[in-house]
């Protein structure tokens, strides 16, 4: 008797939760508009929730109470101090989430921000959507929403960003400082910008104009358009700008090879958009007239630094001649991005297919990008980046030769000293933080296990080298030790956390 009294009171309840589940306003997203808050929000409405209808007071969740279900605020801000057995998502409003508050899923607020405090516990992180929001309007049914931007107004026909126009600076052992200067335009509505550029290289003594255009054509649909006259690598993947910059001016080490040129590039890319899910496709094409640039054999003429001005190996060593000549190609990739709980995945892929190279070549060249990261135990993290570049079918002209060795790839080669149209490097990092430990201003420190593979050559790719290395991450600082399985060499360096 128990027993069938339990199954009935069972039934009973589940009856009465379909029924609350049934009588709840029906709630359409009619336009989600670009972006993934659209999709989060779709997806969400279509699980088990609570709907809270419009109003113009707060809606909150006290200590002590406890929601068993994901809630859905809209039009109003939330207040969370109690517990939530999903998400919490506002619509039109902020969430504030108040010491003792346990969420178990998400906060998200879509036209505000996430306001968590360091007593709650979010279990699967915050995301603020501050750009757009949804229109709530009454129907027979329920309601409907529509993407709204936040957007005020639309940009200013003339701009001067940075600095009353002046971008930011880089320096490296052939151009000396590049200084950039130039206004930005505004057109169709703001749907589209130009920079006009002027770039001052020091120590080549001239000035480079070019011009970057944007045109949003649709929601999720663009243009890109540029024209220059510069100085080019295919290393840049390497070492950021700013720490190129600074490795050169310090030390005289330039891990970028480089060539001058005049170049222009049209585009045209379009956004697939799920809720944890991003695919932006690119077709276009593209016409180059490259020349060599020095530092030449024997140069004794340099940029300044502070060590090393005078090695063949830093701020004097010599860039590889290319083959000087016009190269117009076919140009396609994509860049994609899929995030999920703990785990995140970038990828970024360029083809160009060229039908008129020096030396009357043709060439089909593929450039690769990868990057994985999550989380394996609490708030140890794996991460792995992947450079590939592969050439299937005849040899590239120079210009388009790709290089490992030094700083930033393979630390036991020379620098650079690996080359061809065949590249792969893999970086694989392990990151323990140290939770209970923390240095003053150099905040907690992290564990850094590192394993590197790499190689580099023209055709194919020869024998690979390896890096093992073990280190400390403080802020921004990283101190490694590190490890050549096959030469049996061990070095040690103290480097920028955010470099590779």
């Amino acid at each position: 008797m128990k027993l069938r009294a339990l199954l009935v009171a069972a039934a009973a309840a589940l009856g009465a939760l379909a029924a609350a589940a049934h009588a709840q306003p029906r709630v359409v997203v009619a336009d989600l508009g670009p972006g993934a808050s659209g999709r989060l929000l779709r997806e969400a409405l279509a699980r088990p929730h609570r709907l809270v209808e419009p109003d113009t007071g707060w809606f909150v969740v006290k200590r002590g109470e406890r929601e068993g279900q994901s809630i859905i605020v809209l039009g109003r801000s939330a207040a969370i101090t109690g517990a939530v057995d999903g998400d919490v998502i506002v619509v039109g409003g902020d969430l504030f989430v108040r010491p003792g508050a346990h969420i178990a899923g998400r906060a998200i607020a879509i036209g505000g921000g996430v306001y968590p405090s360091t007593l709650a516990v979010i279990e699967t992180g915050s995301q603020s959507f501050r750009d757009n929001t949804f229109a709530v309007s009454r129907t027979p049914e329920g309601y409907r929403l529509d993407y709204v931007s936040l957007r005020a107004h639309a940009s200013p026909a003339l701009l001067f960003p940075g600095v009353y126009g002046l971008r930011f600076p880089a320096y490296d052992r052939v151009n000396g400082a590049s200084v950039v200067y130039g206004p930005s335009f505004s057109f169709l509505g703001g749907r589209g910008t130009s920079d006009i550029l002027a770039t001052y290289r020091s120590d080549l003594g001239k000035i480079d104009p070019s011009v970057d255009a944007h045109v949003v054509m649709t929601r999720r649909t663009r243009a890109e358009l540029s024209a220059a006259r510069g100085t080019f690598s295919n290393d840049a993947w390497i070492w950021s700008n700013f720490v190129n910059s600074f490795s050169v001016l310090g030390f005289g080490t330039d891990t970028r090879n480089y060539y001058r040129a005049d170049r222009a590039e049209g585009t045209l890319h379009r956004v697939w958009e799920w809720t944890n899910t991003q695919i932006e496709p690119f077709v276009g094409g593209g016409a180059e007239r490259a020349w060599s640039v020095g530092p030449s054999v024997g140069e004794t003429r340099s940029p300044w630094s502070i060590f090393a001005r005078s090695d063949s190996l830093g701020v004097r060593r010599p860039n590889p001649a290319i083959d000087d000549g016009t190269i117009t190609s076919a140009l396609a990739g994509f860049d994609a991005r899929w995030e999920a709980q703990n785990l995140t995945l970038r990828a970024q892929t360029r083809g160009e297919v060229g039908f008129a190279a020096p030396t009357d070549r043709q060439f089909t060249q593929i450039t690769s990008d990868l990057g994985v990261t999550f989380l394996t135990f609490g708030e140890q993290e794996y991460s792995l980046d992947v450079h590939w570049v592969t050439t299937p079918g005849d040899a590239p002209p120079r210009q388009r030769f790709v290089y490992l060795g030094g700083p930033g790839t393979l630390p036991f080669n020379k620098l650079l000293e690996l080359g061809g149209d065949e590249l792969l490097l893999v970086d694989q990092r392990y990151s323990y933080p140290l939770l209970k430990m923390t240095l003053g201003l150099l905040g907690m420190p992290t564990l850094l296990f590192r394993h590197r593979i790499g190689s580099a050559g023209l055709g194919k790719l020869p024998s690979f080298e390896q890096v093992v290395g073990v280190g400390v991450l403080l802020t921004i600082v990283r101190a490694e030790l590190q490890f050549d399985p096959a030469r049996q060499h061990v070095r040690g360096t103290i480097g920028f956390s955010f470099s590779r």
